[in-house]
């Protein structure tokens, strides 16, 4: 991943401004489907296009280095994580607060966009790290839940 020059919060509240301004203009001319879609598929593409970046920085790719990403996720209190921990080829982490989401709440950004920019790049991230990375979550923070279980197995 390219160092960034503010905090990996700060750059997420800078990209979800500019997400909510185009999620206006484009939901005005196409509609509010179009739009949520138009913005998905963005999202995966950076997303799978920043866990290549962070997967070139392993001299070899794995479980373990992948793992390391929590450290960037929680820079600036962004993420508190209740437990992580790898079991063999399963990492998992709890996440028990989200600032990100927090944020774009507080924003004032609708919630379709608050969920899908606090949660959809997690899972293209991984994949783009390796094809082997499979990611398992069933509930999160921004859907209602009470924390956010990521499973990550490498097949």
């Amino acid at each position: 991943m390219k160092e960034q020059p503010v905090s990996q919060l700060t750059r997420r509240c800078i990209e979800a401004e500019l997400y909510g301004q185009l999620y206006e203009t484009i939901t005005e001319k196409l509609g509010k489907e179009a739009a949520l879609e138009i913005i998905a598929e963005n999202l995966r593409k950076t997303a799978f296009q920043a866990g290549q970046e962070f997967a070139a920085l392993a001299q070899e790719k794995s479980l373990a280095h992948f793992a390391t990403v929590v450290e960037i996720w929680k820079k600036g209190d962004a993420i508190e994580v209740a437990d992580i921990s790898i079991d063999g080829n399963t990492l998992s982490i709890e996440v028990v607060r989200c600032m990100y989401q927090e944020s774009y709440r507080k924003m004032g950004l609708p919630e379709e966009l608050c969920r899908m920019l606090s949660c959809s790049r997690d899972e293209p991230f991984a994949k783009g790290y390796s094809r082997k990375i499979r990611m398992e979550r069933l509930t999160t923070l921004a859907d209602g839940g009470n924390h956010c279980p990521f499973i990550f197995h490498w097949d």
